[in-house]
Order: C-alpha cells, then structure tokens, then sequence
C-alpha cells in the first residue's frame, strides 16, 4: 500500500467519521477505503477512472455506507485530498463514475428493502393494529397507506418528518392535498391510474415543500396497489426515500462538469449545450453570433510572473467579461487563455461587433497583479449567422479561423468571419496540403523569362519561374502557391528541384549567334538562404548538369540577404560561399524591404533588381508626378552601380519604360515588353536578342561613374 494512497484513506476515514459514518469495525473501514484509494492512484486517464470510480460507489453501499451525506463527503474530500496532478477532467470523471455507482447501487439497495418492507406492511395490516404500527415505527423509509377512495390511512413518522406535517393531522385527508405545485400532468395522472385500478406500480421523484415554503425535501417514490377479492383497488402502498442530499451531491457534480473551476464561469461542455439548445429551438429568421476571446501574449505573463499570477489575471479578465457583456450573454472559459461569447438571438453582425468593442475596451483598463499594472490586449473572432443550419462545431470553428485572422492582422482587434475569405483560406490549406504530392507527381514544370541587355537588345539570361499544373484548379502561377511553401517549409524541397531543373536546362540550350552562352536565373527563398545544405545543393547541381558556375545566377529578396537566420547570423557568410564557387548573387526587388544602405555595399552581389513598382511609377500620373520616380530609380540606379553592380529592371512593358530605364542607366530589363515566360522548348528563340530596343534611340549614358567589378567585402 503507497503512503499516498494512506493519506488519501486517512483523511477519508475521518471525514466519513465526523458525520457518523464509520459502519462495522473500523479497521475494515479503514481497508477498503485504503484499497479504494490505492485503486484511484493507480488508474490511468479518465475512462479508466470513471470505471474505478464507479466500483467503487458500489463497493461503499456494500460497506454500509449509506448515511445521506456520504457521498457529498467524500467527494469533497477527494477533491481535496487527491494529488493536484491529477487532471481536471479525470477527476470529474472519476466523481461521475463514484456518483453514478453509488446511486445505482444504493437504488438496487434500497429496491430489495421496499419490497420486504412493503411485504411486511401489509402483512402488518392484515394481522393486526400492533405489528403495524411496529413495522411502522422501525421502517426507515417514509411510508403512506392509502385507501381505495385516495385517503390517507396511516403515515409513518418518517414520512410526516418528509412532509413536515403531524402525522395525526394527515390521517383522513385526500392524497390529492400533499400535491406540490411542480408536480408533471403525468404524475397526477399516474396516481389517478393506480387508484382507479388502470396500473399496479409506479416510481417516480417527488418533491414536497414545507407550509412556509422553505423546507424542500425531495424522494423517490415507490407505489404499489393491493386488490381485494373483487379487483378493485383496496389499498395504495406508497413508499419515500429521502434523496434531498443525493440531488444535491448530483447538482454540485453538474455544476462542476459544467463550470470552470478557476473562473467560476460557464466552461465548455455547458457552451455546447447551450449552444445545440439555442440552434434546435431556433425560429427559421433568428440568427446566432458567437465571439471567440484569446489574451495577446498571455504566455509571456506566465513564464515572467508565474503560473499564480497568470491565474488570477484569468480570473480578473472573466470578471470583466461578465460585467462587459449582457446577461443573457453566455461567457464561457473555454480553457487556457481562451474564452466565447454566446449572443442569442441578435439581429445583425453590429451585434457582435458591439459587444466586441465593449469588451476590448475593458481590457484596455490595466489589471493590477502584485503592485504591477499589466497592459493586457485580446484579439478575437467573430460570428454571426442565421440560426437555421448551423452546428455547434461548425460555429466554433469558424470563429477561431477568424480569431487567427485577427491576430495575423496585428492583435488587439476584432475580425469578423467572411465566407469567401474563408473559403480562400481553405483553398490555400488545400493546396499547401497537395504541394508536396505535386512534387512526387511531376505537376511542377518551369517556364523561363528573357533577361535583356539595354545596350544591345542580346538576351543575357533566362529567369526559371515555376508552374504548377494543377489536376484540379489548372495551371497556377508561383503566386499562387510559392508564399504557402514558404509558409509550410515545403519550398526547401521545392527550391531543390527548380534548381536541379533549371540547371540542367540550362546547359543543354544553345549558344548565340556570336557564341555566347545565356545565364539562367533561379529565385532562392529566405528558408533556403538559412539551410546549411544550399551551396553543396548547388555545386552538385552544376556538377550533375555540367554547367560552369558563372552561368548560373541566383536571386535572393533583399529581405532574405539581410535578415539573420536560427543561428542569428545573417546570409553573408553562405552567399560568400556561393560566390566563392563562381556563382554570381542577384539582389532581387531591392526597395520593398529593408533597403539597409549601410549592409548593401557589404553583399558579394553582382547585380540590383529593381522592383517592378518603381518601374511602373515611371510612367503613371502620382501627385509628386513623374520627375519623384525618376528621381527614386536614378538613386537606386546610381547606388548600385556605386557599389559595383549592374541593374536589371523588372516588370517593363512598354517602349516608354524602357527608353527612360536605358537613359537613366539601368543595364538589363525584362518584362513582357520582351516576352512572357516561355517553356524551355523556346529558349533558342531568344538567343539572338530583342531588335525591339533599336527603336529606342541612342542610349544617353548617366555621367556617374560604373566600376565593372562587384564588390567582394
């Protein structure tokens, strides 16, 4: 036997004890508790613990322990004495399991006892006035006769102790006068069946509330009826066990499987109940809405000022969500730092929404804890919808995908659920989910886009952009889908196989016209950039292919050249590795993101992209008018060129773009000026360049300096 299930049984025992009830010897008692406890500490998760539960209900009937308190005991003691790593729900499993044997078992119990005791009653009553009133006296049930015309023969004292009446003055008196107000039309009717000889039996719950109203006893009733030799109904045997303190124990239960423990709110199996109520009893034009609470940075709280505090934060902010919210709201803890709103019957999205900003609100207000004002912010999603269709899971689920949208909006807001958002959302999970099945299957293929030199119009390079035929959704461009690589780690895989593909593609195209060899430009993500394996992935590339390094140029964001990975370095050292190899390093659509002047200088990068929207810019009306772009690309132009760089212009399309990018000095463009991306099938077209830029005009070379060697430290 462990010292710990000692303890539990110790305390066990003497709780039992102070309320009488310690039946036998006490030794013995104190066994079965011990074994009991052992069995609770030895059980695994709640179904195994319900079932324990459940024996052991049993196992205290068949001990004598049938005192009316004594389940409400030892559950409260339990509850105490059980180790605290027992789960909250394992031990609401195991009180369940403890109640539910017990009453059963009790029940049976108490069956066999009315069945002798109604026996003996009778027997009483036909042998004589002295064994009546001695079977009477002794009974420990409440019991009534009652004759065929429904009047009361003779009551025990246990039975006017029920009724809180003298039994002297309830002799005589029609059954129908001991009615409570709460009594079913069924049960009315079930009396006047026994009395009129339609049924032999009846069981039921029946309450009785004492004249002043206060005292209210409730038992379950026991009826039989004895015939004399003609049939007719002679006498009605009615039986009472107090079960007052039983409803309690089963009420206290409830109220525990229903509410959250730390709160004292509503938890979550009492909002899915109300919930499936509220949508079965909906009329066809209600509508429902539900908010869904989670804290901003409730972890930090925890890990900083310790799990204590972090509970009586929770508890200060349910607080304010009861007083924030109406009363016919329900608030709920759905766990954690996790809570709903339920709003019945609301009228219109502006329902939530209301309640939403009241409740943000609130929380603005600082929460005190230890001296400490805590700053405390929530984000949350929300519902509202016809009534009609809807299921609980559904409900819930939809307002925390809206939940997480509001926190990857920014935190401390509000976000309402919209269905074609939604509906986008799942596509995107959909797709992100068959990315890696498209890359077993062959549905990824690469299309390549001409890079032209401004001077001559000869194309210097294809760039790979990949496209993912899709069985379902047809053919999709990387911004369909490269983002959710992004996001799911898939573009590690993914980036591996556009290199291996463009490279071997690219050693098998043909040279120009005057011998030169075209480049091929593969985009590398920051996830990439950051794994430890990239330079050997591409030096066994370009050995596999059998393509010289310098042909070879890949295209890194500058959020991806600039931003530290796991190890908190940034990329420079892995892009110094890559040069080192002969590859040449492109900046891709510089001006979007961090544009570091000071870290530009620092990157062994060859070549400047400038961002489409700064080409654009070039020849769209804006306030600042044309003059601030050109203004915008000379000094990104010139900066690169500064620090040994070529440029190369992305998103050209007309004639006037590329005039003014080849005056301002931009080496190289691409766009559809020149051509779309094509299938490496097409590449050899485009080997003897683009006569489209002799249209142009003379190029009026920018009097800033060009080094023609990019800068390696």
């Amino acid at each position: 036997m462990s010292a710990a299930a000692q303890r539990v049984a110790a305390v066990w025992f003497e709780a039992l004890a102070e309320i009488g009830g310690v039946p036998g010897n006490a030794a013995r008692s104190r066994g079965l508790l011990q074994d009991l406890a052992e069995r609770f500490l030895g059980a695994c998760g709640p179904d195994a613990l319900r079932e324990r539960g459940a024996a052991a209900g049993r196992a205290l009937v068949e001990g004598d322990y049938t005192q009316p308190e004594a389940m409400a005991t030892s559950i409260t003691v339990l509850d105490y004495a059980l180790p605290q790593e027992m789960a909250r729900d394992g031990r609401m499993a195991l009180f369940s399991g403890l109640s539910m044997g017990y009453a059963n078992a009790l029940r049976e119990r108490t069956r066999a006892e009315q069945e002798l005791i109604r026996q003996a009653v009778l027997s009483a009553h036909r042998t004589g006035e002295g064994r009546f009133r001695a079977v009477f006296r002794n009974a420990a049930l409440g019991i009534g006769v009652v004759d065929g015309d429904g009047r009361v023969l003779e009551i025990n004292e246990r039975l006017a102790r029920i009724i809180g009446q003298d039994a002297s003055t309830v002799r005589g008196r029609s059954i129908d006068e001991f009615r409570d107000g709460d009594d079913p039309p069924e049960f009315c009717a079930a009396i006047r069946d026994l009395l009129a000889g339609r049924r032999g039996h009846y069981s039921a719950e029946k309450r009785f509330t004492a004249d002043d109203g206060t005292v209210v006893t409730w038992t379950r009733m026991q009826a039989s009826t004895v015939r004399a030799g003609d049939g007719a109904v002679e006498l009605l045997i009615t039986m009472f066990e107090d079960i007052t303190e039983q409803r309690r124990m089963n009420q206290r239960l409830l109220y525990q499987a229903t509410h959250d423990s730390l709160t004292d709110l509503p938890n979550r199996t009492m909002l899915m109940e109300r919930l499936s109520e509220l949508l079965e009893r909906a009329r066809p034009d209600e509508r429902i809405g539900l908010c869904f609470l989670d804290l901003d940075g409730f972890k930090g709280i925890n890990d900083t000022l310790g799990h204590e505090a972090g509970d009586r934060l929770l508890a200060e902010v349910a607080r304010r969500l009861s007083e924030a919210t109406d009363p016919q709201h329900l608030v709920a803890r759905m766990g954690g730092d996790e809570f709903v709103i339920l709003v019945p019957r609301s009228m219109s999205s502006v329902c939530v929404t209301d309640v939403a900003k009241c409740v943000l609100a609130t929380l603005a207000e600082p929460i005190e804890l230890d001296g400490r004002k805590l700053s405390v912010t929530a984000s949350m999603g929300l519902v509202e919808r016809p009534a009609a269709g809807a299921k609980p899971i559904e409900l819930l689920r939809a307002a925390d995908i809206t939940l997480y949208w509001a926190k990857n909006d920014g935190k401390a807001r509000w976000a309402l659920f919209d269905q074609e958002r939604n509906e986008r959302e799942v596509a995107r999970y959909a797709l992100s989910q068959a990315l890696p099945t498209a890359l077993e299957h062959g549905e990824l293929f690469l299309e390549y886009q001409p890079i032209v030199d401004m001077a001559d119009g000869r194309t210097y390079a294809m760039e790979a952009l990949v496209r993912w035929n899709h069985p379902v959704r047809g053919l999709l461009g990387p911004g369909e889908f490269v983002s959710l690589a992004e996001e799911t780690g898939v573009i590690v895989a993914l980036g591996r196989w556009v290199l291996r593909r463009a490279v071997a593609d690219a050693a098998a195209w043909p040279s120009g016209p005057d011998g030169r060899r075209l480049s091929v430009a593969v985009n590398v993500a920051v996830r990439q950039v950051h794994e430890p394996t990239l330079c050997d992935e591409v030096a066994d590339a370009l050995k596999a292919a059998g393509l010289p390094p310098e042909l070879l140029q890949l295209e890194i964001t500058e959020t991806a050249a600039m931003s530290p990975g796991e190890s908190g370095r940034p990329a420079l050292e892995t892009l110094r590795s890559l040069t080192d190899l002969g590859v040449r390093i492109a900046i891709d659509d510089f001006g979007t993101g961090y544009s570091n002047l000071a870290y530009l200088h620092r990157l062994p990068a060859g070549t400047l992209k400038i961002d489409y929207s700064f080409v654009q810019a070039l020849t769209q009306p804006s306030p600042q008018g044309h003059g601030s772009a050109e203004a915008i690309v000379t000094s990104l132009i010139t900066l690169a060129h500064a620090c040994g760089m070529t440029v190369t212009a992305e998103g050209v399309e007309t004639p006037q773009q590329a005039r003014i990018l080849r005056t301002l000095g931009a080496d190289r463009a691409q766009g559809f000026l020149f051509s779309k991306a094509v299938p490496h099938g097409r590449v050899p077209e485009f080997c003897a360049g683009f006569p489209v830029l002799e249209s142009l005009g003379p190029i009026e070379v920018p009097k800033q300096p060009k080094p023609t060697q990019p800068a390696t430290t």
